[in-house]
């Protein structure tokens, strides 16, 4: 423990005297996995014990077929195994230890002090190992190039063990197969999907911390590390977050930089390289990675964690004064590398992204096999798993430098690129997880029966673990104070209860096992998932349906003018893919003057809730022009921002022209707490509980049925109409109320909630791509300029000037806040975002606003890309704002944060308003997470989960975002479990919103409309002589299709 306390004076010293010779160095954390592999290394034998074990438990070896689901492929290799059969009874059960992602080795049958050896010895068992394919010495080919790992899956290797089982079945002559499979880590994933797919082959299954949810973003990986930091020690915790945030601050420029180089003994220095963002967020990997390996392995009985490398020691090290808080970060970093490396003798951190990229593209393999295991791992993740660990729980100790494109950019999505080719990006891998999840259910669908899935709560990976099931034979065990597969190595007395009692209630299950296999007929072989849940959650019972309507009383002059120009700082043109004023669904232009009038119907603050009787007033508009006796009547859903009536006089807007062709009256409700339909006195957050698109959804129905009343509609054949958020709520109106609604069109609609909504910048990429791949090259040459110059003082006084930044939010200092710098480039990224979301669409606020436009701009070569993203800000604020002012650039975090608490509906109400919907209800959190793409990677999805932290409090964070979010899909079925009937869903391929809509109908009467070349709602809009044949077309087929709804 002695070497952990050394003098910082001392520390310092060394750090400025010694050379720094150039030799390239490992990471000791590479995705949650150490060089080692995920099970720790056992304790190191003498040469005779290993002479031993050798002698005794030889390497054997199996003849194993390349590719199991291909007939035409009879390629063979040899795959290794052990076997020890001293222990064996007749008709014995059998155990084996599935392969991890890394070699084997004959420990696991020879070492009788590890559970899984004396649990057999006491049943009679006989041991088996069997290394996994591309590991270790089981090599189907001597390289493991791109071509050749198409072979190594799960999938293939658990067919491996199945084909081995059947072999040894009959080579041993075993007439009742009693087959258990043991794993940790992936390969306890790998022994819970054994039993599930084969459990005509094995009676049960222990898999011990076993990551059975794949997951592309596990941003839960390091909320637990934090949360395990907390358990031990808060004051720990702070002063990790405190250096945290220091050795972010002096990545930021030079003279810090230089600090660092110093104390890490970085190799190569900073100044070395040809300073990239990947660069300083490998960097910071490293910083991370420390703290994750003594968390994921805290005093587990294996390898160096038994006493050392652990959270306390490194707690130790933390709580230690310093006058400089990187400093003990810097010696935690010597610590564990000369625990985990060099013993004794620390000898620098390796720092180069581009060496560690060419280290995995190697495809040879080492004598061991140790080496080339990374290469085989990052394959698997990228082609089945991701677990790409992000800081995108908001706001943890660690900060928020890493973002999630950060690990998907260093360790995955841009790692895959770079190490395999480019056709592994975000959508293969988001694809290639999504299918590991149907093919063995994930964590809510797993199948199997007859296992234990131990895991401990101080395990990071604990969070992909399964905890709840109806079958009685899956024993899901949170042993409490443990980490990762701590149940499978040896007992030692300092061992805590909750790891003892684990241990008893696994091998009292596997007692079980085998006394059942003997007059329990053997199941069938459960292979398919369904995913998709039959039915959505029912909807809450309304419980009062009288409201009162009054017919030509406006209620708008009862309040003050409303606020619509965005933000009154500096005037924010987009936010959240949102235009600030106007909303989603930009209004069209001028109306005729119909002589429509606002309304009101007396709505209840909570419909659901009968002790609450309190009662607001919710605007509505009627356009009976059209309407004939017996024709049907359409309902415009307005969404969040103030409704008006352009969308009720236009007749030239496709729902009028509608209703003009089949005689229907047209009514419009405004959303609650949206322009002058304000449910409370302010806008608190206790106040904002009433709003939600549940109940936005029951004042539609109540509507409905009063005006029904009121007007003395006999079986009336109501349409719901919405676009954008709207859009959905149409559609969710028809799946939630069809006794109301016989018809619905939602145009635009994200009817998928979604966290991390890094989707969107991905189509704002590929639809300016399409049109001119020059204008798409310089944006991202001026991002990366502007990225390059953040990391500097002379750089950010040249952006200050650049970008007409407001004299409160200079950026000349020494460092910025990280949420100043992403506040800024989220503003700078939200004008691209608006021009791609609106080109093209019919209204006055997008003609001369689109894609075309903006690329001019960046095409113009008397200036350069950077310059010319501010010409954009400079153009688009001119067109939005109309008065020919450029206002100032305002990055401050804390400023935009103020203003959005603004909790009056005098401010930007609507903003405020829209926020909360999305932090309770949707996510839609637009991040740049999706790999290399042209605006680089500064805004993670924490920025969002933060932005819901800071606003509206504490409570609201990751964890319950992410539980709002699953209700909002149990609600209504998201893209997978749509419910609803007769509905149409447009959708336009330029609009980065279609990346949420329904792409496939989940029945023949749910049509979705694809509609290349448009954009956000633009079958919406007033026709023009110029529209697109495609767009022509979808208006059309939505007339033809209600046409024949409304005649059935």
């Amino acid at each position: 423990m002695g070497k952990k306390f050394l003098i910082f004076s001392i520390f310092i010293g060394v750090v400025l005297l010694r050379a720094i010779d150039g030799k390239r160095l490992k990471k000791i954390m590479l995705n949650g996995r150490p060089f080692f592999g995920f099970r720790p290394p056992r304790h190191p034998l003498d040469s005779k014990e290993e002479q031993r074990n050798k002698d005794m438990f030889p390497d054997l070896w199996f003849n194993q077929k390349l590719d199991h689901f291909d007939s035409n492929n009879n390629v063979m290799w040899k795959q290794r195994y052990w076997y020890n059969k001293n222990n064996a009874a007749n008709d014995a059960p059998q155990f084996i230890m599935m392969g991890q992602e890394g070699p084997s080795s004959n420990r696991d049958v020879a070492d009788d002090r590890i559970p899984f050896n004396y649990w057999g010895k006491q049943v009679g068992a006989g041991l088996w190992s069997l290394e996994h394919r591309f590991y270790g010495m089981s090599r189907p080919f001597p390289e493991q190039t791109t071509e050749n790992l198409k072979y190594l899956t799960s999938r293939q290797y658990l067919e491996d063990v199945a084909n081995f089982i059947r072999y040894q079945n009959q080579a041993l002559n075993l007439t009742s197969s009693k087959w258990i499979i043991f794993g940790g880590s992936y390969s306890g994933a790998l022994a819970l999907w054994m039993r599930e797919l084969y459990p005509e082959l094995t009676i049960g299954a222990v898999g011990s911390s076993g990551p059975v949810e794949p997951a592309l973003d596990f941003y839960n990986y390091l909320q637990v590390c934090d949360n395990s930091f907390r358990m031990y020690s808060q004051e720990c915790a702070e002063s990790i977050a405190e250096a945290m945030k220091a050795l972010q601050d002096d990545i930021e420029y030079n003279n810090g930089r230089n600090s660092l180089n110093l104390i890490f003994e970085l190799e190569p220095t900073f100044d070395k390289l040809n300073l990239t963002y990947q660069d300083l967020q490998n960097f910071l990997s490293t910083a991370v990675g420390n703290f994750m390996t003594a968390v994921q392995y805290s005093r587990v009985n294996g390898g160096p964690f038994e006493h050392d490398a652990s959270i306390p020691d490194l707690c130790d090290i933390m709580l230690m004064p310093s006058y400089n808080p990187v400093l003990k970060i810097g010696q935690v970093n010597q610590y564990m590398t000369e625990i985990m490396y060099t013993p004794g003798e620390f000898d620098g951190t390796a720092n180069s992204y581009a060496d560690l990229i060419k280290s995995l593209q190697d495809p040879t393999y080492d004598p061991t096999g140790d080496n080339a295991a990374g290469r085989s791992w990052t394959w698997q993740t990228c082609n089945e798993f991701g677990y790409f660990q992000s800081t995108d729980a908001g706001r943890t100790i660690w900060g928020s430098k890493i973002p999630n494109n950060f690990y998907i950019d260093i360790f995955y999505i841009d790692m895959c690129t770079d190490i395999f080719g480019p056709e592994y990006n975000v959508d293969y891998i988001k694809n290639a997880v999504e299918k590991t999840k149907q093919q063995y259910g994930g964590r809510d669908h797993y199948n199997g029966t007859n296992v234990v899935m131990p895991n401990g709560n101080v395990d990071p990976w604990h969070a992909l673990g399964n905890y709840k099931s109806n079958d009685p034979s899956v024993i899901p065990i949170l042993i409490n104070g443990t980490a990762h597969c701590a149940d499978m190595e040896p007992q030692n007395e300092n061992d805590p209860e909750s790891l003892t009692n684990a241990r008893v209630i696994i091998f009292q299950n596997i007692q079980k096992w085998i006394q059942e296999a003997s007059v329990i007929q053997a199941p069938k072989s459960k292979n398919q998932h369904n995913l998709q849940k039959p039915m959505t959650s029912k909807k809450r019972e309304i419980k009062n349906w009288d409201a009162e309507i009054k017919f030509g009383e406006d209620i708008e002059h009862r309040f003050k003018k409303l606020h619509t120009g965005g933000s009154r700082r500096n005037k924010t043109t987009y936010l959240f893919g949102r235009t600030s004023g106007h909303g989603f669904l930009i209004p069209p232009e001028n109306a005729d003057d119909l002589n429509s009038t606002a309304n009101w119907i007396q709505q209840d603050l909570d419909h659901f809730d009968s002790t609450n009787t309190k009662t607001f007033q919710q605007r509505f508009w009627y356009n009976g022009q059209f309407y004939k006796p017996g024709g049907p009547i359409f309902l415009m859903i307005s969404g969040e921002s103030a409704a008006g009536s352009k969308w009720i006089e236009n007749e030239n807007v496709t729902w009028l022209t509608l209703a003009k062709t089949y005689n229907a009256a047209a009514y419009m409700v405004e959303h609650r707490y949206y322009g002058y339909t304000r449910p409370t006195s302010d806008l608190s957050t206790e106040n904002l509980k009433w709003l939600s698109s549940e109940q936005a959804l029951a004042d539609l129905a109540v509507f409905i049925t009063a005006i029904n009343r009121k007007m003395s509609y006999v079986n009336p054949k109501w349409v719901s109409f919405g676009g954008s958020y709207s859009g959905a709520l149409s559609a969710w109106f028809r799946e939630k109320y069809p006794e109301l609604v016989v018809a619905a069109v939602g145009s635009s609609g994200p009817v998928l909630a979604k966290v991390d909504f890094f989707e969107y910048l991905q189509v704002v990429q590929a639809s300016i791509s399409s049109y001119n791949q020059t204008c798409a090259d310089n944006i991202q040459a001026g991002f990366e300029a502007i990225q390059q110059r953040l990391n500097t003082i002379d750089g950010r006084q040249e952006l200050n000037n650049v970008f007409n930044i407001c004299s409160s939010g200079q950026t000349n200092q020494s460092y910025v806040p990280v949420k100043d710098i992403q506040n800024f480039m989220s503003n700078l990224v939200g004008l691209f975002q608006g021009t791609v979301q609106y080109s093209g669409d019919n209204t006055q606020i997008a003609i001369g606003m689109g894609i075309p436009e903006i690329c001019a701009v960046m095409l113009d070569t008397s200036h350069s890309p950077m310059e010319n993203i501010q010409n954009v800000n400079i153009y688009i604020s001119k067109g939005i704002y109309g008065n020919g002012t450029v206002y100032c650039n305002d990055p401050s975090y804390s400023d935009f944060i103020n203003e959005i608490k603004d909790t009056s509906y005098d401010g930007i109400a609507d903003d405020r308003c829209w926020i909360w919907q999305t932090c309770t209800e949707f996510g839609y959190f637009q991040s740049t997470d999706l790999g290399r793409n042209i605006f680089g990677s500064s805004i993670p999805g924490d920025f969002y989960i933060d932005m819901c932290t800071d606003i509206f409090g504490a409570e609201f964070n990751r964890s319950t975002i992410d539980a709002a979010i699953a209700t909002t899909l149990e609600n209504y079925g998201g893209t997978s479990n749509y419910n609803g009937t007769k509905v149409i869903l447009p959708n336009g391929s330029v609009d980065p919103w279609h990346a949420l809509g329904l792409a496939n109908g989940t029945s023949s009467s749910v049509i979705p409309i694809f509609i290349h070349g448009t954009a956000h709602c633009a079958d919406m809009y007033p026709a023009r002589p110029n529209d697109l044949p495609e767009l022509v077309q979808a208006r059309q087929q939505i007339s033809q299709i209600l046409g024949t709804w409304l005649s059935s």
